[in-house]
């Protein structure tokens, strides 16, 4: 049975997770594994003492517009693309098959039985909050591994080419551009791709507590 929720500023305090191996990554789409990392410069705050968000959009702002463009977002997808499949492809077969793609540890964990309970989780505590930087995901985010794989396997060859690797970059990077785009104005400025990044933690803080409270430490996952 699920114990009632506490206040969200309470729940942030016990993050501490009983799944170690639950990665950010189980919040994204099944294709969030295949997304750019962050810059390490960015994530710890970048030069000058720019806060993160900021510093990975000075980056990205190629042409210092001081706002982005979808094509800025997609720059170097090839090479991002080519990176996650050298690493990934341990037998040298061009392709990253089920196994290989299982053995990331962001893909070993399986919470598809839980789906539906922490959708109702993390709308509870939205409503509880009233923080409506938490946006609610849906089941299929909690997916399993393998269903995942099946997904960005778009050709049925048992393994992620890159052409598939790609497309999976693409299509991500432009939702988020789209979700980053408030004023669908085909720009992104600094303050959408802050708030972008304010509403990913404070889904990620929800998510990883509603994981926490229900599901048991002594559980097969």
């Amino acid at each position: 049975m699920v114990e009632p929720l506490l206040p969200l500023n309470l729940l942030k305090k016990r993050m501490t997770m009983k799944l170690s191996i639950i990665n950010i990554a189980l919040i994204g789409t099944a294709l969030t594994a295949l997304t750019l990392s962050i810059p390490a410069d960015a994530r710890k705050g970048g030069k000058g003492g720019k806060k993160a968000p900021e510093a990975l959009f000075t980056r990205i702002d190629a042409d210092t517009s001081g706002t982005l463009a979808l094509d800025e977002m997609l720059a170097n997808i090839d090479t991002q693309a080519q990176k996650k499949l050298d690493r990934a492809d341990t037998d040298v077969s061009s392709e990253i098959e089920l196994s290989e793609f299982l053995a990331k540890k962001r893909h070993q964990t399986d919470l598809s039985a839980y789906a539906a309970d922490i959708v109702q989780c993390v709308q509870d505590a939205k409503d509880e909050s009233g923080d409506a930087n938490i946006v609610v995901p849906t089941a299929d985010k909690f997916a399993s591994p393998e269903t995942k794989f099946a997904a960005l396997d778009t050709d049925l060859s048992d393994g992620l080419s890159l052409s598939e690797i790609t497309t999976a970059i693409t299509t991500h990077k432009t939702d988020a551009f789209n979700d980053m785009d408030t004023d669908n104005s085909n720009d992104v400025t600094v303050e959408e791709f802050t708030a972008y990044f304010e509403s990913r933690k404070a889904t990620r803080i929800a998510v990883k507590t509603c994981i926490d409270e229900l599901v048991d430490d002594s559980d097969p996952v």
